[in-house]
């Protein structure tokens, strides 16, 4: 009997999404519409170069990509976007509605300083209702330089609603150099 409800809530879970993505498009509408950078203002690219030193074959992770971290770091209700990179800086993009971003990496001090970013999480690490940012790193073609970083919010800068962070991984206990 228990079987028999775990094979029909399998098929629901397989069946239901389908169902409803043709559902919403039955209408002739869109479901994604695309949207450049132009009018988003994100302008990230995740882009890799190699070569004969630094390649797929000499870097085990050289095409493992970044990471996406979501949420309203500046408490404004909108919701914030945060990309790793893995052989640039990470970015911060702050949400101005309508699908509009702002780069305020420089001035919330999060672009990171290891190489090779491959993952974020988004938590309130320390309870004061802010969120923080924590990024994975796997470090450089030789091996170093992976700490991970835990980036803490701060709150905004005086007359702005920049978010400012302070790295703080190795006073937490998080500034892992294992693989991450």
């Amino acid at each position: 009997m228990k079987a028999n409800k775990i094979c029909l809530f399998a098929w629901v879970a397989l069946l239901l999404p389908g169902w409803s993505c043709q559902q919403q498009a039955a209408g002739g509408g869109k479901l994604f519409t695309r949207m450049e950078a132009s009018h988003t203002g994100i302008d990230f690219e995740n882009k890799l170069t190699n070569d004969r030193k630094f390649n797929i074959y000499t870097y085990r992770n050289f095409y493992n990509g970044g990471g996406v971290g979501m949420g309203d770091f500046n408490g404004d209700s909108l919701i914030d976007v945060y990309l790793t990179a893995n052989m640039l800086p990470n970015r911060l993009f702050l949400n101005r509605g309508d699908f509009r971003f702002t780069d305020v990496t420089e001035q919330a001090g999060v672009s990171g300083t290891r190489a090779w970013s491959t993952g974020v999480s988004v938590a309130d690490v320390n309870g004061d209702g802010l969120l923080d940012i924590y990024v994975c790193n796997s470090g450089d073609v030789e091996g170093d330089n992976k700490q991970n970083e835990l980036f803490i919010n701060q709150g905004t800068l005086p007359d702005s609603d920049v978010p400012v962070f302070k790295e703080a991984a190795e006073q937490y206990g998080l500034a892992d150099r294992g693989f991450s």
